[in-house]
């Protein structure tokens, strides 16, 4: 029963927001009495922290699978940035909103721990790739990361304010080329257009099987 309430919370809160459910909705929801809830969750407050614990985990999870792939390391921090695009499509930014506003603790500590867990892996990323050609040799790879980090925050907050010219996933992906153009060398060039394409292209058949 607790995993059923934290699944569930987890699905609901991170699409469309915690402020928009109470404990009270939430027991209705899953059809059992307050009681039955609070017996397994003291607070909403409490349901919060699991919720971003959860989120933390799965992220660093994620990345973790990156890391097994043996591949160069423009392939490695495409893939890394990748499923820090796909967690941004799947999360509402009224979530993090709301974690800003109500939860400041569990926001700031969600927050450290996926900057963390993302931005130690970059920055090796980017020191292999520059020894290997594929990066710039003049890059600084703590002030990019940190340069990176600072505009994903403020491209997350434009993607939520946007209503009718963009999507959310092409905001993301227009970072992600600048991002990516803006590191590699010349001579990398062809290699990430022809990975870009590829990964455009899987990117469109995950979108399109997702609407079905």
């Amino acid at each position: 029963m607790e995993q059923l309430i934290l699944d569930t919370a987890y699905q609901w809160f991170t699409t469309q927001g915690v402020q928009s459910f109470t404990m009270d909705d939430i027991a209705s929801r899953l059809g059992m009495s307050k009681k039955t809830l609070y017996r397994y969750f003291v607070s909403r407050q409490e349901l919060v922290e699991k919720v971003a614990n959860r989120l933390a985990t799965d992220y660093e999870a994620a990345m973790v699978l990156v890391d097994e792939k043996p591949v160069d390391s423009l392939r490695k921090l495409l893939g890394y940035i990748g499923t820090v695009l796909n967690f941004c499509k799947k999360i509402n930014p009224v979530f993090f909103s709301d974690l800003r506003r109500h939860y400041p603790v569990q926001y700031i500590e969600l927050n450290k721990s996926m900057e963390s867990t993302i931005g130690s892996r970059i920055i090796r990323t980017l020191e292999a790739g520059i020894q290997e050609g594929l990066f710039r040799g003049n890059l600084h790879p703590q002030l990019v990361i940190a340069i990176w980090q600072q505009h994903m925050a403020t491209d997350f907050e434009f993607a939520s304010q946007l209503t009718n010219d963009y999507s959310k996933d092409e905001v993301f992906r227009q970072a992600l080329y600048l991002f990516l153009y803006g590191v590699a060398t010349p001579a990398a060039i062809p290699l990430l257009e022809e990975e870009l394409h590829s990964f455009s292209h899987n990117n469109h058949e995950q979108t399109v099987i997702a609407h079905h």
